[in-house]
């Protein structure tokens, strides 16, 4: 029976993706800076040709080429129909004069089917004149110049206009962390473009808003701490620090932006943070594992879930104190309330069951069997539907809140690990790690509005106007 039980957990790892913190993460920068290339949709007179790059790289004021990772197979219509991003690579800080491509194949299609174009034996160089810093990042919009691409029919030689990326406004600015990458992505909600790329320190899980005061406070794992970013100058501007060893995970801000709760995965604690001095002012031994935090909605009390002791800690706030545990099923990972707060949902790592919680009482007041395999949940704080995403399939299905059935579904590309609802554009924000993608879903319409590419290991996804 153990030796069952323990497979079963392995199974679960390697198949489901355990959420602790991961090994091997990708040292930040220090002195070197970063350089991330936006290809544009092309224009519609483009749509007969297609290239594969050999290689992109960047040319600096001395004549030295440096590569950069391209993160594009091929160029067509089909797959740069939207901002996709297509290179990206680490560079010592300076200044830089060009781009050069080393085009490995190009063809059009012309009406006797498709022909193979000449492209150039040699890199071939355009002009751009950018700096890279120490610790920043840098983001290039690429358009493909097709008329001057394919000057006489027969040869392919790229020609890209190369313009800085625009932040977006404050109100309409949504942040993406990456762990792997250790960025936050900078987003328009509304057009769905990336605005700029955030360095951080190494692993940055999850990020809250405080939208009063403009600031994001995004947990640090690979370096025990939380930094802060202004969400004015896309900055981080400061850094707490907590215990070595702590791993926080995940967090969450009061409603009045005074405090910050954290869920310190590699100690089996929590803190709370004051905002305003930017210190700890309490600690917590919780159980083990705690990898997700969420607050009542009166942010008074802090639930956080210890995946590997089947537990939630409940912690008083303004007390200071750890009040007291609710049993669940086998590891919970992750829950909200609904619209009045008297229900928390929980869905777990090794149990197929929804758990509805009384907050009151800290009893389960109901299990509803959702499945195996779930990756996310949101509740819609306008209709109290609660939305259930898998981890593999792609299917998000959306559950009545007094039946507790499925009465309707979404089908995206790739499984689901995060939700969240853009309440001023009505849509779903949908976090397909696999595909590293965040994709936006009309509420109404039930269609995919647009898509974003992310870094290496998305993993968490914060807006101003979060439903």
């Amino acid at each position: 029976m153990l030796k069952r039980l323990l497979l079963t957990v392995c199974l679960a790892c390697l198949f489901a993706g355990c959420t602790g913190p991961q090994q091997g993460l990708r040292r930040p920068l220090i002195d070197e800076g970063e350089l991330y290339l936006y290809c544009e949709p092309f224009p519609p007179e483009a749509s007969r040709l297609r290239f594969a790059m050999a290689g992109i790289a960047a040319l600096r004021a001395d004549g030295v080429e440096i590569p950069l990772t391209v993160e594009m197979a091929e160029f067509k219509t089909s797959t740069v129909s939207r901002q996709r991003l297509c290179a990206s690579g680490i560079l010592p800080p300076g200044s830089y004069v060009g781009l050069s491509y080393r085009v490995k194949s190009a063809a059009m299609l012309g009406e006797d089917g498709e022909g193979a174009m000449l492209v150039p034996e040699r890199p071939h160089a355009n002009p751009v004149n950018f700096t890279i810093a120490s610790g920043k990042a840098t983001i290039l919009d690429l358009s493909l110049n097709y008329r001057e691409s394919t000057a006489g029919g027969v040869r392919f030689t790229p020609t890209f206009t190369s313009l800085f990326a625009m932040a977006p406004l404050p109100g309409l600015t949504g942040y993406l962390t990456n762990r792997a990458s250790n960025t936050v992505t900078v987003f328009d909600k509304r057009s769905a473009r990336v605005g700029g790329v955030i360095e951080t320190g190494r692993g940055p899980s999850g990020i809250v808003l405080d939208q009063v005061r403009r600031r994001a406070y995004v947990a640090i794992s690979g370096e025990d701490a939380v930094d802060v970013i202004d969400v004015a100058e896309h900055a981080v501007i400061a850094r707490i620090r907590l215990n070595p060893g702590d791993a926080p995970h995940s967090l969450v801000i009061t409603p009045d932006g005074k405090f910050i709760v954290t869920a310190n995965t590699g100690s089996n604690t929590a803190s709370i943070l004051d905002a305003l001095s930017q210190m700890e002012v309490a600690r917590f031994t919780v159980g083990n594992s705690p990898e997700f935090v969420v607050s009542d909605r009166s942010g008074k009390r802090a639930y956080v879930f210890n995946r590997l002791s089947n537990t939630i800690s409940v912690i008083d706030i303004e007390a200071r104190q750890l009040a007291w545990t609710i049993a669940t099923e086998a590891g919970p990972l992750y829950g909200q309330f609904n619209r009045k707060g008297d229900r928390l949902y929980v869905f777990h790592e090794l149990s197929p069951y929804l758990l509805i919680i009384d907050p009151v009482s800290q009893t389960v007041i109901r299990r509803v069997n959702a499945g195996t395999g779930t990756g996310a949940l949101k509740v819609n704080t306008f209709t109290d539907q609660i939305y259930l995403g898998k981890q593999f399939g792609g299917i998000i299905d959306i559950y009545d809140p007094f039946s507790f059935i499925p009465g309707d579904f979404l089908n995206v590309q790739g499984g689901v690990s995060y939700l969240t609802i853009d309440g001023e554009e009505n849509n779903l924000l949908v976090l397909t790690p696999r595909s590293r993608a965040l994709r936006m879903i009309n509420l109404i319409g039930k269609k995919e509005q647009a898509v974003l590419d992310t870094g290496e290991e998305p993993y968490w996804v914060a807006i101003f106007g979060e439903r």
